[in-house]
């Protein structure tokens, strides 16, 4: 039962959060969690090991409150030495140590959470586990990775896979960010009878950009706009530029822009002088945030996503929040957003077939209703809507 009067107080576990080395991992986390501050109590705790080299201590604490969501960053110190087994144990020891310093720091006087929401299995999951065998309180799971995917194969381990079955059979409400990610859990035999997907939020900047701009109908040279982590072999990134050269050998109308940062940011850059592709046709703008990456995508004409395997980018809700059509690989839960009338889909590595596409567009001959994109994406994607559905499945949970 609720603990108190008023609003549900939540208490968010977080494998993957924005922090001090990347502010891009888990940007879908907070934003799911800035969502469900709109209707209830928010608090968050996040941990994240760092080299011996670069901690000034063993346990690092940082507390902020950033849109109603109290949030608890945690920065551990790992093993200086690598020793077999003894090194595994003391990382799980300082991580599991680092989650309960952070509730306490985050934890409110008085308070007592009355869900606990665990964001990305498996050992937050344990946790919460024990939590509710202990003290009652239920939680709910929202997985994000893709390592339950055919194309992963990196859900592995006798021990994992059992106690990730363990915590996904006791959880309350069991989400994901896509049905593809649910059919490939089940196939797991991760089973649960409550599966839902939730929708990945786009951020408030997309919606205030959406509301100014004002785009020409027929612009002199098209845009088109690709945003990613720059990891090649999961973005293809190689495989796009070859495309881009190969559309710049017999036309000149249009533009790429690569948005981004990461591990493979300069090979790309080389890569791109060493296929030829015209700099006039392409540029690299590096990493863009917020506002400023609001109004770059606003600019575009389509957003193009050429990725060996995905889950569900919040791009393409950015994008669409934008009126921006997609092309996109079908991979992932990408096929249950892209439709012929919001965007594309190509096979995955199929550079023939993105070429044929991108060149039909060029010529006018796939068209879109760029405020009908607009107007069903802000119905699906806001803060307010996805922040609603939370609510609701707390309110199963506390149920249960």
């Amino acid at each position: 039962m609720k603990s108190s009067a008023g609003p549900l107080h939540i208490l968010n576990l977080t494998r993957w959060y924005p922090n001090r080395t990347d502010s891009m991992p888990g940007l879908f986390v907070q934003r799911h969690a800035e969502a469900a501050a709109l209707y209830a109590r928010i608090a968050l705790v996040y941990a994240h090991g760092v080299g011996a080299k670069d901690a000034v201590s063993l346990y690092q604490l940082e507390y902020e409150e950033k849109a109603d969501v109290r949030t608890v960053r945690i920065y551990y110190r790992l093993p200086r030495r690598h020793i077999p087994f003894i090194s595994s144990g003391v990382r799980l020891w300082r991580f599991l140590r680092a989650i309960v310093k952070g509730i306490e720091r985050v934890k409110q006087p008085g308070e007592k959470f009355d869900v606990i929401h665990v964001h990305v299995l498996t050992r937050l999951g344990v946790i919460a586990l024990g939590n509710k065998w202990l003290h009652g309180t239920p939680y709910v799971i929202t997985e994000h990775w893709t390592r339950y995917l055919d194309s992963r194969k990196d859900f592995t381990g006798f021990l994992r896979k059992y106690l990730t079955k363990v915590v996904v059979r006791n959880a309350a409400v069991m989400t994901t960010v896509s049905e593809d990610l649910t059919r490939a859990m089940k196939n797991f035999r991760l089973l649960h009878p409550d599966y839902r997907v939730i929708y990945n939020v786009a951020d408030d900047p997309f919606f205030e950009t959406a509301a100014k701009t004002v785009r020409k109908e027929a612009p002199a040279q098209i845009e088109f706009i690709h945003v990613s982590c720059f990891t090649d072999a999961h973005k293809n990134i190689s495989g796009l530029l070859r495309v881009i050269k190969k559309l710049s050998e017999t036309r000149n109308d249009f533009h790429f822009s690569l948005v981004g940062d990461g591990e493979d940011l300069d090979k790309m850059k080389k890569y791109a002088i060493q296929l030829g592709i015209p700099k006039k046709m392409l540029t690299f703008t590096g990493l863009l945030e917020g506002k400023m990456l609001a109004q770059a995508m606003a600019g575009a004409d389509a957003l193009v996503i050429f990725s060996n395997y995905e889950n569900m980018p919040v791009v393409i809700n950015e994008s669409f929040v934008l009126g921006i059509p997609v092309f996109s690989t079908d991979v992932g839960g990408i096929s249950e957003m892209v439709n012929e009338n919001n965007g594309r889909l190509v096979p995955k590595g199929d550079e023939t077939t993105l070429l044929k596409l991108l060149t039909d567009f060029l010529d006018k001959k796939i068209k879109f209703q760029k405020e009908e994109i607009r107007n069903r994406a802000r119905e699906r994607f806001s803060r307010e809507s996805v922040g609603k559905t939370l609510n609701e499945i707390y309110k199963t949970a506390i149920k249960k």
